[in-house]
């Protein structure tokens, strides 16, 4: 896309305009957080499932971290 800054557009001086599909990715975000809150309300075994996820990457993140920082230490 192209954003010309100066002139030949409305509104004011200087600010880009929207892409006029820009509505549609808070649409589709909130469309699909609706949905999933709906499946947590049926499958609250799901949450389990997506808490224990997070928890298991970042404990790995934490490891990778701490054995690299090892290495550069010595």
């Amino acid at each position: 896309m192209d954003y010309r800054l100066k002139g030949g557009m409305p509104g004011m001086p200087g600010m880009p305009q929207l892409p006029p599909t820009a509505h549609l990715i808070p649409l589709v975000i909130g469309g699909g957080l609706v949905l999933f809150g709906v499946a947590l309300f049926f499958n609250e075994w799901l949450l389990r499932w997506i808490v224990a996820g997070i928890l298991v990457f970042v404990g790995l993140l934490l490891t990778m971290l701490g054995l690299r920082l090892k290495r550069m230490l010595g």
